[in-house]
């Protein structure tokens, strides 16, 4: 809410309703200006500044009604709060619906009165804010509107300016995407190069896997970051050499839904979001963290998984060698099915995809 003293504008024919209202507003360090109401109520709401309206519905010669629809017609920002007797409650309603912020019960208790009078305001500066944000948003469309016709004129192409910007965008979303794994990576010494061999290998499966390029780039996202989670998890148990215990297992699990909070919420980051929250389900129900199976896992998952158990397998650790591509083709098969999806397994071996693991 603003620092400024704020300006209410009380309309009521009864002076005592009015005071009321004034003593209990100044108090709380407001700036009122009262009127009993008639026809000069417009002038007066046309030569001044007004945070917020309170008037009654019933009054002589222009009622409560008249002033809402001036008031919504004039300043769209300003709250009108209606003042209203027990037997008008049908009509508090009926102004509701046409724009009023609220209504009170006559007489109007402090506590009442102060809390409706804190919410308008509130509402008002965030519709303020909201018409400001639609004037920078609408000048900045012009800049870029303009820079986009200059562009174009250099060019002589619009088509190609918009495919020139779309691919800057994604180069820097790419490095950012990279800067993330590399993060990750640090933490877990085991793992070097793994989120940028894992991209090469899931683009790969995924275009012979015949996806579109929109979901082949949220998958090349999804595949640098699907162990972002990671960056939640203790160091000193990604690292260790020696068998896991069930605890220390538990805790590593939560990485998928580590990685799932952290990138939820995100523009752009949704899909890729619940792609990496499903990397480690089983195709026959048996994974984590939600046990889903079959199709019920997510396309862009079930590539990851089959990614990933090729480059564990096939990739140096500190504890061993990589294994053979045989030895590790024979255990993709083997897990066909139950762990893996038997149809991307077969894309995967039979396109030959383990000849993208770049290093």
């Amino acid at each position: 809410m603003d620092e400024r003293k704020r300006n209410i504008f009380i309309v009521d024919d009864e002076e005592p309703i009015r005071k009321v209202l004034n003593t209990h507003l100044t108090k709380e360090g407001f700036n009122v200006i009262q009127t009993q109401g008639g026809n000069g109520v417009f002038e007066t709401l046309t030569q001044n500044t007004f945070d917020l309206v309170i008037s009654d519905i019933r009054m002589p010669e222009v009622d409560g009604i008249r002033v809402l629809e001036f008031v919504k017609a004039n300043f769209d920002t300003v709250p009108v709060v209606m003042l209203t007797g027990l037997t008008d409650i049908s009509i508090a309603i009926d102004v509701m619906k046409k724009g009023a912020f609220d209504f009170l019960m006559k007489p109007v208790k402090k506590d009442e009165l102060m809390a409706v009078v804190h919410k308008a305001l509130l509402t008002r500066d965030l519709l303020e804010r909201n018409k400001e944000l639609e004037v920078e948003n609408k000048e900045y469309q012009l800049f870029l509107e303009q820079k986009v016709r200059e562009r174009t004129k250099e060019l002589n192409s619009k088509a190609m300016e918009l495919q020139r910007a779309y691919g800057v965008l994604k180069s820097m979303n790419i490095q950012f995407v990279n800067v993330l794994a590399e993060t990750i990576e640090a933490k877990d010494r085991h793992t070097r190069g793994h989120c940028n061999r894992m991209r090469y290998l899931c683009v790969e499966l995924g275009r012979q896997a015949g996806l579109s390029p929109e979901d082949l780039e949220t998958l090349e996202y999804a595949s640098l970051l699907h162990d972002l989670g990671k960056i939640g998890i203790n160091e000193a148990v990604l690292n260790k050499e020696g068998p896991l215990t069930g605890d220390e297992c538990t805790h590593i699990k939560a990485h998928t839904e580590i990685g799932e909070k952290i990138l939820i919420g995100i523009p752009l980051m949704e899909q890729v979001a619940k792609i990496i929250v499903a990397h480690h389900e089983n195709f026959d129900g048996t994974g984590y963290p939600r046990n889903l199976k079959g199709d019920d896992i997510p396309f862009c998952s079930r590539i990851i998984a089959v990614a990933d158990i090729y480059d564990a397998m096939s990739s140096d650790r500190p504890y061993r060698k990589g294994l053979p591509l045989e030895a590790v083709i024979e255990e993709m098969r083997r897990v066909s099915g139950t762990q893996l999806d038997p149809e991307l397994v077969g894309i995967f071996i039979e396109k030959k995809v383990y000849l993208f693991n770049k290093n």
